[in-house]
């Protein structure tokens, strides 16, 4: 089953704190687990960026290029056993969503980046255990990068263009 978590989470920063948390004291060698917190991070991060460009046009234009960074993570991701989760990527805010203030927005994005640099020390320090380089690192550990890049303004990337039927996990 896949859960919709824009309908059930009340803060995703909170969230996205609490997941970021984690990765900073989770065991690297468990590779599985560290790419299902990634998962759960990026679902909270993708909803936290919803929100800052509702709020925001600044957030606006970067959440346009940041959203093809985060739905190839979670490609990458999802081949690698991590929507096990059950968490959906949320493609959109609820209509009911209320907009956030800019001082909120700016510190969801803040918290976004916070999340990126922990998940992309945590999946290199997850590669350098492992015996070979896993390609289930190797294209997390970039993209983590470029996700931070997008929000801090570093990277402009292209409009995602989902595949037709998108995935499952992208609702």
């Amino acid at each position: 089953m896949t859960i919709a978590a824009d309908r059930q989470v009340k803060d995703p920063c909170a969230w996205l704190s609490a997941v970021t948390h984690e990765l900073a004291v989770a065991p690297p060698a468990d590779t599985r687990a560290v790419l299902m917190t990634v998962w759960d991070g990026l679902v909270a991060a993708r909803l936290a960026g919803l929100h800052a460009a509702v709020a925001s046009p600044r957030w606006r234009a970067r959440q346009r290029h940041a959203e093809a960074v985060e739905f190839d993570l979670a490609v990458q991701l999802a081949r690698n056993c991590t929507v096990g989760t059950g968490l959906a990527i949320p493609a959109r805010l609820p209509g009911a969503a209320v907009p956030w203030s800019a001082e909120r927005a700016d510190a969801a994005v803040a918290a976004v980046v916070s999340f990126c640099s922990a998940a992309e020390a945590m999946l290199r320090r997850a590669g350098e255990l492992t015996p070979v380089w896993e390609d289930s690192l190797l294209g997390p550990v970039a993209l983590t990068r470029w996700l931070a890049d997008c929000w801090t303004g570093c990277h402009s990337g292209c409009p995602l263009r989902l595949p037709v039927p998108p995935p499952t996990w992208w609702r």
